[in-house]
């Protein structure tokens, strides 16, 4: 393993990984106490995932999907992550809302929540991301969110009842008031076990040596 590597690319993001330790302090409402590291934990890593709740590394991607680098990274190294890390139990991935580009963003990040609550979330984040939606087109109207739906199985009575209401829009803008408390102004961010931070479509290389580093340290 090339801690060389490693240690440069921590630094290189320290800046935003010191403002993501400060903030989620503030988010989980508590300063110095012993119960501080669960409280955190309670509030970063909860959201729909995947992978085992017992592996040692938790990733928390925040994203928009029709974020073009988080449909790349979704469709490239969330995969290799999968094949890796992820089957292996050595990773717990949590997806989390940002709210990048405004109505379509959130209809279909409520979307995607009404998928989870029939245990179909990744199955519709991943062929929302197969679409490549764009900000610059209405890709990602309620018709076609419903299109895939079907595509992927739901109960439409369910999904066209939750589409309408809105029902998980609280969710939704909870992750997003929570990443917008972290600091967070871009999407993708990774939060690697609360300590590395990472921003944009970084390739399965970096979130290789960073994952590699944090195995050593926890196998000691």
């Amino acid at each position: 393993m090339k801690k060389a590597a490693v240690r440069p690319r921590a630094l290189a993001v320290a800046s935003a990984a010191a403002v993501l330790v400060v903030s989620l302090l503030i988010v989980a409402g508590r300063t110095g106490s012993p119960q501080d590291a669960s409280a955190v934990s309670s509030v970063l890593f909860s959201g729909t995932s995947k992978g085992s709740p017992d592996a040692p590394i938790t990733i928390v991607e925040y994203s928009d999907f029709q974020c073009y680098f988080c449909q790349k990274f979704a469709l490239t190294t969330m995969r290799q992550l999968d094949e890796a890390y992820v089957a292996a139990g050595k990773v717990r991935f949590v997806y989390k809302h940002f709210i990048g580009y405004g109505d379509e963003s959130l209809l279909a990040a409520i979307a995607s929540e009404l998928a989870a609550e029939q245990n179909k979330f990744w199955p519709f984040h991943d062929l929302l991301m197969q679409m490549r939606a764009s900000p610059k087109k209405e890709d990602l109207t309620a018709a076609r969110l419903r299109s895939l739906a079907q595509e992927v199985g739901l109960n439409m009575e369910a999904f066209d009842s939750g589409l309408h209401s809105g029902k998980y829009r609280e969710k939704v803008m909870r992750d997003d008031a929570e990443a917008r408390t972290l600091g967070i102004s871009a999407t993708p961010t990774f939060v690697i076990n609360g300590k590395y931070g990472l921003r944009g479509g970084a390739p399965f290389e970096t979130f290789r040596e960073i994952i590699s580093d944090l195995l050593e340290k926890e196998a000691k």
